[in-house]
């Protein structure tokens, strides 16, 4: 789910005017209350399903929106990285570069959409004409998934371009929508104000919730043009945010729209830049300033000035933040990935891999109230410290503690699963339908294969061999020919199939397959080695069936077909045209198969048998095993996110609570980049290790984040006349502003420190 966003969001990120008729919203702002989404918020949306709440009607028209737009993003993201591997055919790490390219997109465009709002077009039509761009860029993707993108020849151009358009559009209106709710209030309606933010909480949850458990059953359970239907997958969350354009508009007669106001983000840029400029200007003379931001005064408003200097005493503590959304974002690419190697089953019916991601919204919902009436109320009781810069530092030990269990079951799925060798080496088998068993003579295997049996699969360096072939039975002859093992980038293995023909035995050699299948599906290959003069055919159908669900394989004679992805299920398997069925066989999620049509061990005989082998087990772990790290980075995030920007807004100056929410976006951004650099550049080939190589790095993030919090200086900003509802007040602590001498003289250096800090009223972090 996306980063918890306080109510401040509605104040967009645009400065006051003490001259604007614009109203300060309502007192519930001046108090700097984030929403309690406890189990009591949650009662209020019954409330407003039923029209019983006294909210503005404008404000149903802007719930309707931000839930038809979460279904959209959060049902289009849900199945993206497999959209990815599956149809436009990119590697693993490819993939997941793009999926968190994307979203560092979607996180770093919402301040230019706020700079818009503010300084230009105001909320109202930055949010209907963005939210068009996000429109067209929904269409642009659905179109994609048509043929002949789905045929095997995918261009990756028309992907790209509508998810740009989506991470302009869901960014461009991600700091306006809740922000324009918020105007709908008249500053006596503190009441429903409260209550508008949890509904509105609610319907983020509800949105992302019903589509990431919705759209990868359009994607799976729909078969279009042969395959998976993302066309389908990518039409509804189209369909839902043309819904959304549409309820919008519609709800222009009773909105309340005020012009806009001007950007703070921009005025804290160029204070900022005068600042340095006026520093360095200055550095060879004997002038001093007590803080580098000081050398603004000459041209800005002290008030502002040392409003900015609080706003950096936060933003110091930024700076290791962006590694927990490194973390948390692989949810829905290297954990979706993860699950793909999963088995789903539970009874009759599978789990989607890129359902497992519904998980975090469902615990959102659970978690939130679990958090506020059982978990903060017992540390209370029982008098455990646990500020929020606590909170935060726990946050992000569960998200490492997540990325250790990854690891763990991550080793458990490698351990079922064939490694390849590299270029210069190759995997070779070789697999006896010949009617008795044989002997094989060459440099990589010597030896007996059973009738109907293999050989293991055998590591050997690549280059031609020469094979000799014997039979055990009477008027087969042998035979001797040579075998090419060539080495692939990726890994590589060769199968060879031993077959009777006329009394000689025979060789067919093909690549096989060791990679399992996408989606949870199984892998099917068919060969066909009898000699039956009832079959007057070169070429042999057989159908594979079960139910609705019929799968047809054209088998030359002596020769075995392509693997062909195939639903995990019991098959009835029987030749077409004939009633006669020929076997009945099980696949499993992940497993792939090799299914021959034979003599039986009598070479006299001309009757056929059906044989299998299991080339790669199916997936033996269970997906129920992602259930705790899902639980544990929730948790996390819970402590992390909502804590994190609660601790922020209490801390900052009234006007730059707006560029807090900026900057924080901001580190979901750059955590995202962190990924991408990281698959990019392949640091490790195991994904095991990678999962831990991120919890060791979360966790010296940790190391150095609890230092800086046992050194901050918690501060009431100057003015800041609102009540403490953080805990972050000692008691008996008063808002006006105290003298408290620096220990150290801080001179011209960045962010003071302890009992250096040279912006607001300075609280002793110890008590």
């Amino acid at each position: 789910m996306e980063p918890y966003q306080p109510i401040e969001e509605y104040g967009t990120m645009s400065m006051e005017d003490p001259t604007s008729e614009k109203p300060r919203s309502t007192k519930l702002l001046d108090k700097d209350q984030p929403p309690k989404l406890s189990g009591k918020a949650w009662g209020r949306v019954s409330q407003f399903v039923r029209g019983k709440s006294d909210f503005p009607l404008s404000v149903f028209f802007i719930v309707g929106t931000e839930f038809c737009e979460r279904f959209s993003y959060y049902g289009m993201k849900a199945i993206l990285v497999l959209y990815m591997t599956n149809i436009l055919l990119q590697p693993e790490n490819t993939a997941t570069a793009l999926y968190h390219t994307f979203n560092m997109l979607c996180y770093f465009t919402p301040i230019f959409g706020a700079m818009i709002a503010d300084g230009w077009l105001g909320k109202y039509r930055t949010i209907l004409y963005i939210s068009m761009i996000y429109m067209v860029g929904n269409i642009v993707m659905c179109l994609t998934a048509l043929p002949p993108q789905t045929t095997g020849h995918p261009e990756i151009a028309g992907p790209m371009i509508g998810l740009v358009l989506i991470g302009l559009g869901t960014g461009g209106i991600k700091p306006c929508v809740s922000a324009f709710g918020g105007d709908q209030f008249t500053p006596d309606q503190e009441g429903p104000l409260q209550k508008f933010f949890s509904v509105f909480y609610f319907s983020i949850n509800a949105g992302s919730l019903i589509s990431t458990f919705m759209t990868p059953i359009l994607r799976h359970d729909v078969q279009c043009w042969g395959n998976d239907c993302y066309a389908l997958a990518f039409g509804v969350p189209a369909v839902l945010m043309f819904i959304a354009v549409t309820i919008f508009f519609l709800g222009r007669t009773v909105y309340k729209i005020y012009p806009s106001t001007g950007n703070i983000v921009w005025q804290v840029v160029e204070t900022t830049a005068y600042a340095i400029n006026n520093r360095c200007r200055h550095k060879h003379t004997d002038q001093k300033k007590a803080h580098w931001m000081d050398w603004a005064e000459d041209k800005y408003d002290p008030k502002l000035v040392t409003d900015i200097k609080d706003l950096y005493h936060i933003l110091v503590m930024y700076l290791p933040l962006p590694i927990f959304w490194t973390l948390f974002d692989q949810q829905g690419s290297r954990w979706t990935l993860q699950a793909q190697h999963m088995d789903g089953s539970v009874g009759s019916w599978t789990i989607k891999p890129d359902q497992m991601q519904a998980l975090n919204p469902v615990l959102i919902i659970l978690f939130i109230p679990f958090f506020e009436v059982c978990v903060y109320p017992c540390l209370r009781h029982f008098n455990v410290p646990f500020r929020p810069l606590q909170r935060m530092t726990v946050g992000m030990l569960l998200a490492a503690v997540a990325f250790v269990l990854a690891g763990f079951i991550q080793l458990k799925i490698d351990s079922n699963e064939i490694s390849l060798p590299g270029e210069s080496r190759a995997l070779v088998k070789v697999f006896n339908a010949a009617p008795c068993d044989i002997d094989v003579d060459s440099k990589f295997y010597t030896g007996p294969v059973p009738y109907a049996n293999t050989t293991d699969y055998i590591d050997w360096a690549v280059g031609p061999y020469e094979t000799t072939l014997k039979s055990s039975c009477e008027g087969i002859e042998g035979t001797t020919f040579n075998t090419k093992l060539e080495g692939r980038k990726g890994g590589n293995a060769v199968d060879l199939f031993v077959y009777n023909k006329q009394n000689t035995l025979g060789v067919v050699q093909v690549r096989g397959q060791l990679t399992k299948p996408p989606k949870g599906l199984s892998s099917l290959s068919l060969g066909w080695f009898t000699d039956n003069p009832s079959l007057d055919t070169d070429n042999l159908t057989v159908v594979v069936a079960h139910s609705n669900r019929k799968y047809n394989f054209e088998i030359p004679q002596y020769n075995i077909t392509e693997y062909q992805e195939v639903e995990p299920d019991t098959y009835n398997i029987f030749l077409l045209g004939s009633n006669i069925t020929v076997g009945q066989f099980e696949t499993e999620q992940g497993g792939i198969y090799r299914l021959l049509l034979q003599p039986t061990n009598d070479p006299n005989s001309q009757e056929m048998t059906l044989k299998y082998h299991t080339e790669v087990e199916p997936n033996r772990v269970s997906m129920f095993w992602q259930i705790p790290q899902y639980i544990i980075i929730t948790a996390g995030e819970i402590l992390f996110s909502i804590t994190g920007l609660e601790f922020s807004y209490s801390q900052a100056p009234a006007s730059m609570k707006s560029c807090v929410q900026a900057a924080w976006l901001m580190t979901v951004a750059i955590g995202n980049l962190v990924v991408i650099i990281v698959a990019e550049a392949k640091i490790v080939d195991s994904q095991a290790l990678e999962f831990f190589l991120f919890a060791g790095l979360m966790t010296l993030i940790v190391i150095i984040f609890a230092i800086m919090s046992y050194f901050y200086v918690y501060i009431t900003p100057q003015g800041y006349e609102e009540h403490d509802e953080h805990g972050l007040l000692p008691s008996g602590h008063k808002d006006e502003e105290e003298e408290v001498p620096p220990k150290t003289p801080d001179g011209d250096g960045a962010i003071a420190m302890e009992g250096s800090y040279q912006g607001g009223d300075i609280i002793d972090p110890n008590q």
